[in-house]
């Protein structure tokens, strides 16, 4: 494989910049779960850690790229990283949301949810393992694009579930008493289309500098307001009081 080009390189770079800051807010809940004892800051800390893991294998790749003469992972190896950590980001987000929202439906969501799961499992190792290229391209060692029908409804439908759950837990959580709540709900109702907006586009549009950055500094920008929706530190209620 040829060198990295500049568009590589950046691509490489901006990922690496999500990962990093996905990895910060998603432990940083987690912490805030050792401190209050609310099981559903595990859940949420575990569910933006895991949803993020689309850009794991490109960026390990652009990593071991940077010292291999251009020459990144396998395209199995990419998709194992990128997609195998994916579902349990959905299934964590969905227990918390049950525990938010609708305890008393929590079993079947579960069981729904975890039928979803083995069905896009067993498709998608089946494919990995005979062929990878039947789930997607590698156009470089930074860089895949979707090419199995299923594969790309199984993954749209991933986006789709947590993009009207989290809307709707959004508009739940405007609606209550506290200024705070009000705060943490706007918060979230922005991070999770920003979210599916960013990460669709990123899979589906071809990778120009353009979209390279308008794509990343939106799923960086949702990383923050995640952040923000469930923690809401002193220093983000003061901006957004005002």
């Amino acid at each position: 494989m040829a060198p990295l080009g500049p568009l590589d390189i950046a691509n490489g770079i901006f990922g690496m910049i999500f990962i990093v800051i996905s990895m910060i807010v998603g432990f940083s809940i987690i912490a805030k779960y050792f401190k209050n004892k609310n099981v559903n800051l595990l859940y949420v800390g575990i569910t933006w850690l895991f949803v993020c893991s689309a850009w794991w294998g490109v960026s390990t790749s652009f990593i071991v790229a940077l010292f291999n003469g251009g020459e990144g992972l396998t395209l199995a190896a990419i998709l194992l990283i990128n997609f195998v950590p994916l579902p349990i980001g959905l299934l964590s987000w969905m227990m918390a949301f049950t525990n938010f929202l609708y305890k008393e439906k929590q079993k079947v969501v579960f069981l729904c949810i975890i039928a979803y799961i083995i069905f896009f499992y067993s498709i998608f190792l089946f494919l990995v393992f005979t062929d990878a290229t039947q789930v997607a391209t590698k156009i470089s060692a930074v860089d895949t694009q979707s090419e199995n029908p299923i594969m790309v409804v199984c993954l749209l439908g991933f986006i789709f579930i947590l993009l009207i759950t989290g809307v709707t837990f959004a508009m739940k959580t405007i609606k209550l008493d506290d200024p705070d709540m009000k705060i943490k709900g706007k918060l979230l109702l922005v991070a999770f289309p920003a979210f599916s907006i960013g990460a669709l586009m990123d899979a589906a549009i071809p990778t120009t500098a353009v979209t390279l950055v308008i794509f990343r500094i939106l799923l960086i920008i949702s990383a923050f307001l995640f952040y923000g929706g469930f923690i809401l530190p002193d220093w983000m209620k003061k901006l957004f009081k005002k």
